[in-house]
C-alpha cells in the first residue's frame, strides 16, 4: 500500500471533514472508542480554532486511512494531539509516517511543548509514545449527563461575567492554584472565544464559583468549573452544573459533557451525584525535554 501524507490547517473544508467522519465512525465501531472527542472532530471547521490536521491517503484508492489532529487551544504554541488509523490499514506503517510529519510541523511552528492524548485501552499507541520519548502525565475521564428541561431552584444566582475580574481571579487562584497572570489569561480566552460563555455563581453579590460552557454545534461542554475553597460543600458546583444542563437543553442538546482528572475524587463525587457517567478514559503523555 502506497501512502501519501499531507498537512492542512484548521479549519478544514467540508469534503475533508466528511472523509474524516467516515474514518472516525469506522474506527469507533471497531474499537468502541470515542475518537470524535479525542480528535476534536466537531470543531475542525471552527475558524477560531488554532491547529492543523495530518491526513494519510491510500494512493491506489484515494481513501483517507489515517488522521492526526493537533490543537493549540490557548494560542500558546503548546499543542495537544491525537491520531487514529483505519482498522484495516494498521499494519502499513501509517502511524509512524504521521508521527514524523507531526514532528516536522511542530518544529516549523516553533512549538513550546506537545501532549499526546491516547485511549486507556490503546496499549500499542501508549508503547509507541514511550518509545519516542513521551511519559504519562495525567489521566482524564470524560463524563456525560442528560440535559434538564427545567431550571432547578437554587440559593445561588448564576449570571454571565460582566466586570467581576478581581473576584473571579481570586476564585481561580483558590480553586486551581493559578497565578494572577494565568487566571487573567484564562478569563481573557473565555471571553474572546465566540462559542464560550463564562458564567459566575454568586450569593449576596459575591462571586463564589465559575464555569464555562463551550458550544461546538453538536455538543455542549462544561469546562473550568471552580469553587472558592471557602465556599466548598455548600452546593455551588451543583448549582453551576444544573444551570449548564438546562442551558444545554435550551440549545437543543441531548447531553452535556465534561472532563475530569481521575485522581480528583471530590469532583468525581460531585459529578456522579449530578447524574454524570463515565463515557471515556484518556491518558495524557508529554514529550520529555
Amino acid at each position: 500500500m502506497d501512502i501519501s501524507v499531507m498537512t492542512v490547517s484548521i479549519p478544514v473544508d467540508g469534503e475533508t471533514l466528511e472523509e474524516i467522519k467516515i474514518l472516525v465512525d469506522e474506527a469507533t465501531h471497531v474499537d468502541l472508542i470515542n475518537y470524535s472527542h479525542l480528535l476534536n472532530v466537531t470543531e475542525l471547521t471552527d475558524y477560531f480554532l488554532k491547529g492543523f490536521c495530518i491526513l494519510a491517503y491510500n494512493d491506489d484508492s484515494d481513501q483517507l486511512v489515517g488522521i492526526l489532529t493537533a490543537i493549540d487551544r490557548l494560542g500558546t504554541i503548546d499543542y495537544e494531539w491525537s491520531a487514529v488509523v483505519l482498522p484495516s490499514a494498521r499494519k502499513a506503517g501509517i502511524a509512524s509516517k504521521m508521527f514524523r510529519e507531526l514532528n516536522r510541523n511542530l518544529e516549523l511552528r516553533g512549538a513550546t511543548a506537545d501532549i499526546a492524548l491516547v485511549p486507556s485501552t490503546a496499549t500499542i499507541g501508549q508503547h509507541m509514545l514511550t518509545s519516542n520519548g513521551y511519559s504519562h502525565e495525567i489521566s482524564e475521564i470524560t463524563m456525560v449527563a442528560n440535559t434538564s428541561p427545567e431550571q432547578t431552584k437554587s440559593e445561588f444566582e448564576i449570571t454571565p461575567f460582566v466586570n467581576e475580574g478581581d473576584e473571579l481571579i481570586n476564585v481561580l487562584k483558590s480553586a486551581f492554584g493559578d497565578t494572577q497572570e494565568e487566571a487573567k489569561e484564562m478569563i481573557s480566552f473565555n471571553l474572546q472565544t465566540p462559542n464560550r460563555k463564562l458564567m459566575l455563581a454568586k450569593q449576596a453579590n459575591k462571586v463564589l464559583g465559575t464555569a464555562t460552557t463551550v458550544d461546538n454545534q453538536e455538543q455542549l461542554w462544561i469546562t473550568g468549573l471552580a469553587v472558592h475553597n471557602d465556599a466548598r460543600g455548600k452546593g455551588v458546583a451543583k448549582a453551576l452544573l444544573n444551570w449548564c444542563k438546562h442551558e444545554a437543553y435550551i440549545l437543543g442538546k441531548q447531553q452535556v459533557y465534561l472532563d475530569v482528572e481521575t485522581d480528583n475524587d471530590i469532583a468525581l463525587s460531585v459529578y456522579q451525584k449530578q447524574g454524570f457517567q463515565t463515557a471515556a478514559h484518556t491518558l495524557f503523555y508529554r514529550r520529555k525535554n
